[in-house]
């Protein structure tokens, strides 16, 4: 894909002077242009200039949604230096790991999470600068200041292929690793999601996923400032406020999760005009065919599944806006990019036949920050190795089935965790599930089903096992089935096996 822009600066100043005094994000009461996001990163950069910071060194924000974010991450990279977002709901430990993995030099935090910082600078021997937002009398830079510098700065010139941004994983095969995505795999992902979603200057874009996720980062960020598009920002997502500021502010088009979904269903749009909705794109966990199809009857609008990691910069797939839109896949690949299904010896399968995702574009990282040999291994053949197994339809669209450390092995029977909650799912009483493997002397492993049952249901194990031997094979019917009432889960609302496993083990539940 030919890029309109070398370099995210460059897409920031271009944007500056074609849209300069339109306004880009809305934050509540605040309005920001698209001049004044340039100036004020402009800004950041000069300052950072000034402590001594230069192109290739590491610096992170401790920061919830908010103009100043978009500011201070820009004026990073514009500066040549990497951004490390860092996920605000990580504890004083996680985040001391990061700073110390990455070898951040600088961090921008915000008054709720000064607390860490106390915690962690004298085992942080890197961090030189710390600038805090909101931090009176706090031993820090104060940011107001910061950001007022005046006069433009030294910019030296930034390559596509120059790293831009470093965003950890979420650890849950051990300890995170720090994905490098260069201003081109950002640049790409933003037109890529542009293209295949159709976002137009036009279009009202509303953001309340956490920015230091790609997906609010690239998705509902990047991807609409490429296109000249206006942002409503949120700090967060409330279902109270969701309706009135779609209607307030002509919102065109959001991306949630699926519990987001799930909980606007139950919250009514009263008598608000809604009608400016164009669509809904809904990743980072699989939604039930019902939820989606309750969903675009209710508000008479369309939901666009996609698929995407961070390794893949945020979207790799997903359904057309304008085309064929087949309702439980994660649709076809963005344009200029590939997605093959591989088997265990790394040869395409044809299809119809579940193997991994592997995916080849501009889109795919440059790498793990300082890991060698697990760049390799998840880089082998020039493919993104995943770990998300699928399988493609004659049309080429895809259908995601589980990640493959996830699925259970019975007795040689391979059984795929996802397939099973979406059936489980459709028992009257059931609220959500989770599926997992328990170990076994005689198959293996068996499965076992976690359930959360709607308020007031009550269901026993045995009544439960019944029903599934009426809708699922014999050998996929659990064993074993757990009755909870809540489950760990990430920022974007998807549960987290491991934890899940972890907490069953020490229940003495599982082996």
């Amino acid at each position: 894909m030919e890029l309109k822009f070398k370099s995210i600066g460059e897409m920031i100043k271009t944007q500056g002077r074609a849209y300069a005094d339109k306004t880009v994000i809305r934050f509540y009461d605040r309005d920001v242009t698209y001049r004044e996001l340039d100036e004020k990163s402009d800004a950041i950069a000069k300052s950072l200039q000034g402590l001594g910071v230069k192109k290739g060194d590491r610096v992170c924000l401790l920061m919830d949604n908010s103009p100043e974010f978009y500011f201070t991450y820009f004026g990073i990279i514009k500066l040549g230096a990497i951004a490390g977002p860092v996920n605000c709901w990580w504890q004083t430990k996680e985040i001391a790991y990061l700073f110390n993995d990455s070898g951040a030099v600088a961090v921008f935090v915000d008054a709720a999470y000064w607390g860490h910082l106390e915690k962690i600078r004298a085992g942080s021997p890197a961090l030189k600068h710390v600038i805090g937002r909101d931090c009176a009398g706090k031993d820090c830079i104060d940011f107001e200041g910061f950001i007022a510098a005046k006069g433009k700065p030294d910019l030296p010139a930034c390559a596509p292929d120059d790293v831009s941004t470093i965003v950890y994983t979420s650890g849950t095969t051990g300890n995170p690793k720090g994905v490098l995505l260069s201003h081109g795999n950002i640049l790409t992902n933003s037109a890529q999601a542009g293209r295949l979603a159709n976002i137009r200057e036009n279009d009202v874009v509303m953001c309340f996923l956490p920015l230091f996720h790609v997906n609010g980062l690239v998705i509902t960020g990047c991807a609409p400032m490429c296109a000249g598009a206006q942002i409503i920002l949120r700090k967060n997502f409330s279902a109270s406020e969701f309706w009135e500021c779609v209607a307030k502010y002509r919102v065109t088009i959001f991306s949630g999760v699926p519990t987001v979904y799930q909980i606007l269903l139950a919250t009514p749009a009263g008598d608000v005009d809604v009608s400016s909705l164009r669509y809904g794109v809904c990743g980072a966990a699989p939604m039930p065919v019902e939820t989606i199809r309750r969903f675009e009857e209710r508000f008479n609008m369309i939901i666009i599944e996609g698929y995407g990691l961070t390794e893949g910069t945020a979207g790799a797939t997903a359904n057309p806006i304008d085309g064929v839109r087949k309702i439980g896949s994660i649709g076809i690949p963005f344009a200029d990019s590939e997605v093959s299904i591989f088997d265990d010896e790394d040869r395409e399968l044809p299809a119809g036949e579940v193997g991994e995702i592997v995916i080849r574009g501009g889109n795919v990282m440059k790498g793990y920050f300082n890991k060698p040999a697990e760049t390799a291994e998840t880089l082998r053949g020039g493919w993104l190795h995943t770990g998300d197994m699928a399988y493609k339809d004659a049309d080429g669209y895809l259908f995601i089935v589980d990640r493959k450390k996830e699925m259970i092995i019975r007795g040689g029977e391979n059984i795929y965790p996802k397939e099973l909650e979406e059936i489980m799912r459709g028992h009257e009483l059931v609220q959500d599930v989770a599926v997992v493997g328990a170990k076994d002397e005689i198959y293996g492993e068996e499965v076992m089903a976690c359930l959360i049952l709607k308020p007031g249901a009550a269901l026993t194990a045995e009544e439960f096992r019944g029903w599934c031997k009426e809708n699922m094979a014999s050998y996929k019917v659990p064993r074993y089935v757990d009755m909870r009432t809540e489950f760990p889960r990430n920022i974007l609302g998807k549960i987290l096996k491991k934890e899940l496993k972890a907490a069953l083990r020490g229940e003495g539940k599982i082996g």
